[in-house]
Formats: structure tokens, sequence, C-alpha cells
């Protein structure tokens, strides 16, 4: 853990500040802090995270201080949204090897001061009258702030940003032991004869699962609930690139979404059907011995703390996230239909390569700048592993990640390629190491009958394989073709087209 300190807060606390590494200041384990009046806000550097610590003066040494921190982070993770199972994983993550550095990033401390601001001007947010207390007030502060801009509610707030973060990086894996009898489950194997994708997987417990219930004289009904139940979560745990096997808590992430993914208000009823069907789930993976005794403890404990929050008093983060998806959609929507009847033909070439390498796309103006950007970087076969920029002279798009310092009309999400003219030229940089510049030139406009649409996306033709992730750029690239020659070759659109569609597809989800 790095932690950024004023020189006079540093005296104060008796530490040293070290030098570090400018790039480990933009990391989850680096916090800074504030002191203002009676507060001290210790924030996360990249997720924006607030830790309010209350009447600073009184700490006088590091020990002391650190002390107070971590029980002050430990009471806000109770209660913010993830499961109490990950808070000791992620109470060691961030606890380890403290040091202490004067350095701050810029935007950092644009951030701090924005905390600082709404709990010390007189009309503040914050509602003091229900004396709120340090965890509380933390959680209001990361509630009320949205990243990106919060003027116009685009993005995440950063309770959900911190929620994905621990959903992401923190697992409570299952340890099934895989004898003869559950062999059919076994996906993931040394030898390839027993692999199977984790559809295949979740068709095999499903057909389990309903012979179980069956077998125990279940009514129709029941049976039908549990099963649609158990299929939606495994859909759910799929969404993510998991099965049930790897986290034993995304069943809390699936409760306390559910009326957000699905766009539906659940009543006790159903909420409390929905929590036995999830039980049953459990009780028949310890029967087919995929769960051990503690697996299926932690899986009905994170379902009790699902059902637990979702009809707490604190689901005001929940309906804004709803509302701000519901407004997005409609945003979406009435660009889309406004730029619907445009077909455009662009002209994409990768700079500083020689011999030259190129694609010539077909795409709808309705195409918004993000899936534009996606649809670029997999015709030249780009991993998607790096962020990027879009320019066109007049705006510098940028990958909407963490970014708080720009405005919404520095959103990818929010223009569609209809606002550009023939001739208009825009630039892809992708890979801010390796520095891959994508030149995008609008050759043709077409219009067509707004009833059929803009169709679909099409790649027309092109020179070149692609681009090769960190190997150094186009130099790097130059050298590999020396050795390889299929880099330079023509581009086979007709073998291509599937397989562009399907990276285009693939980038939209990695990014997402």
């Amino acid at each position: 853990m790095i932690i950024t300190v004023e020189k006079s807060v540093a005296q104060h606390l008796h530490v040293n500040p070290q030098r570090v590494n400018v790039q480990d200041l933009t990391t989850p384990e680096a916090w800074s802090v504030r002191i203002c009046g009676d507060f001290m806000i210790v924030m996360n550097n990249l997720l924006m995270l607030p830790v309010i610590v209350r009447h600073p003066q009184r700490f006088n040494d590091s020990r002391s201080f650190l002390t107070a921190f971590k029980q002050e982070f430990l009471q806000l993770m109770e209660l913010a949204p993830i499961p109490n199972a990950k808070i000791r994983l992620v109470r060691d993550s961030q606890f380890q090897d403290v040091c202490f550095t004067s350095q701050q990033v810029a935007a950092t401390a644009m951030h701090l001061q924005t905390y600082q601001n709404i709990l010390t001007v007189p009309d503040s947010t914050i509602d003091w009258d229900c004396h709120p207390s340090n965890a509380n007030l933390a959680l209001q502060l990361a509630n009320q702030t949205v990243l990106h801009d919060a003027d116009t509610d685009e993005g995440l707030t950063v309770t959900g940003l911190f929620e994905n973060y621990v959903m992401q990086n923190f697992a409570l894996p299952a340890h099934p032991t895989l004898n003869e009898h559950n062999r059919n489950y076994r996906y993931r194997s040394g030898s390839l004869n027993d692999v199977m994708n984790a559809v295949a997987v979740g068709e095999h417990l499903l057909n389990d699962y309903r012979r179980y219930l069956e077998n125990r004289d279940k009514s129709d009904q029941i049976i039908d609930r549990n099963v649609d139940t158990a299929d939606d979560y495994f859909s759910f745990c799929d969404g993510y690139e998991k099965t049930l096997f790897d986290d034993l808590t995304l069943v809390y992430n699936y409760l306390i979404h559910y009326e957000e993914v699905n766009q539906t208000r659940l009543s006790a009823t159903q909420l409390r059907d929905k929590g036995i069907a999830l039980r049953e789930l459990g009780r028949f993976m310890r029967y087919q011995r995929l769960f051990s005794a503690d697996d299926f403890d932690r899986f009905v404990q994170a379902i009790g703390q699902g059902i637990k929050d979702l009809n707490s008093t604190e689901r005001t983060y929940y309906f804004q996230r709803l509302l701000r998806n519901v407004q997005d959609q409609r945003d979406a929507l009435a660009g889309a239909y406004h730029y619907s009847h445009q077909r455009y033909q662009l002209t994409v070439t990768l700079e500083d390569y020689q011999p030259t390498m190129w694609r010539r796309l077909v795409l709808g103006g309705d195409t918004r700048l993000d899936l534009l950007c996606y649809q670029i970087l997999a015709s030249f076969r780009a991993n998607g592993s790096h962020l990027f920029t879009l320019q066109d002279g007049r705006h510098d798009y940028q990958l909407p990640v963490f970014s708080s310092d720009r405005s919404a009309r520095e959103n990818l999400q929010a223009h569609w390629l209809g606002e550009y003219q023939v001739g208009d030229e825009l630039i892809l940089t992708y890979d801010f190491g390796d520095g891959w510049r994508f030149k995008i030139r609008i050759d043709a406009i077409t219009t067509r009958s707004r009833l059929r649409g803009s169709g679909a996306a099409k790649l027309m033709a092109g020179s070149g394989r692609g681009i090769i992730d960190d190997i150094g750029g186009t130099s790097g690239l130059i050298n590999v073709a020396r050795d390889d020659l299929a880099i330079d070759r023509p581009l086979n659109v007709n073998q291509e087209q599937a397989a562009w569609l399907k990276r285009t597809d693939q980038l939209r989800e990695s990014y997402r």
C-alpha cells in the first residue's frame, strides 16, 4: 500500500516520505490523505473510494493512523455492496508493506478537493440530521459521486466502481472433489478428452438438477421455478465468464442486481421464493459433492446477505444506477434513430508502416463511436488489452474508464459516426506504450430508407494481416514481417468477415 501525505501531515505522523514509481500511484493499492478541519479523507487513487476519519489531530504517529484507517475501511466495506465473505480478502490485499510518499497525481488532488467541498460547504448534500457515522458518511459521498461527469450521470458511481473491482478481482472458489462420480462436470482438465465448456457444464447440471428434484417428489411448479432460477443464475455467471464453481459469492451480486438487470421490482414473496430456490440449488451441489460443507455455508450466507441488502434502506444506490441505465438507453436510441438512414464508407490506414496496411469498412451512421473503435481494432486484430483515444481535430474522446476530469462531450458513448462529413479524418491511438495510430478517412456517405435501417457492418477490402500487441509498435511489426511474409499479404475479406464481427463482439465485452 502506498499512502500520499502532505509534508505537514508526514511530519505530524513522524513518517519519512519515499520516492515511488509514478505508475504505482494509480493502482488500487494507492491512497491519498487530505485533512480538512475535523475530517481526514483517505481516498483510493484509482477507485476514488473515500474513507472518513474524524479528529485527525489525535494521531501523532503512523501506527495509530493506520489502525484507525483500517478500522474505518472495514466498517465501510460492511456497508458497501460487497459480500461479507470477501472483506478479509480485500483487507489483506490492501494493508501490506505500507509506505508513505509526498508525490501526488493532479486528478487525485481534484477528487480530494471535491470531497472536501461536499463535507465543508454550508449547503452540503450530506444528511447531517441523521448523525452519520464515518462509514455512512463515506458511503454517502461514494453514492453521490459519479465518475466521468457528475452533471450528466454518465459512468458509474464510486460505489459501483468499488463493487465491480471487488467482484472482478477477488473470488472464493469452490473446491469440488473431481472423482469418477462427478467427472461429467469437469470442464477444466489437463486432458483434452475431459474438457467441456461452461455451457455444456450448465446443461449437465440443469438436467441432473431436474432429476434430483423429481426424485424428491417436488411439484411441477416448484421444479420449474427452481430450474428456471438455476438457469438464470448460470447465465448471470456466464456473463462474467465465470461459473458458480469460480466464485461462491457471485450469487450475492446476482440478487442485488436482479431488479436492475430484469427491469422489474420483486415482491417480498418473489424474493423469498428466489432465495429458497437458490438454497435448494446449493443443497443439490452439496449432494453431488461439487460443494463441500464450507462451500455450501458460504453460498447460503451470500444468498442471505443479498436478500438482506436488497431489502435494506441503502437501496438508493441501486435505483440511481437503474435510472442512469434507462436514461443512457433513451439517449442511445435517440442518437441512433437520427443517423439511421446514413451509410458510411471509411478507409482506415495504419500510420508509420510500410507497405501500407489498411481496411475499407462500410458502417451505418448510427454506429456509436465506441463501437467504431472496437470495429477498427478488431479489423486489425488488436486484442483489446490497452486503452485508446479517438481524435477528430476538435475533440479528444477517451475510452471512459476511471476518468472523472472529462466532460460529457468527450465521452465516446455520447457520439455517433453520423456526426461526420465526407473528407473528415480521425485518429485512433491504441496502446499508449506501443503507440499504434490508425488514420480514419470518411470516403463517402449514402442515404437509404430508415425503414430498411443502415444495414450490417461490412469489411469490404484491405491489406495486411494486422498488428501484434505488445511487440513495440510499428517498428516491431516491421521486424517481424521480414520473417513472416503473411503479415503483408492482401486480406481475404470473404474469409475475414465473420471472424471480424466475432472479434468486435469480444472486444466490446472486454472493454465493458
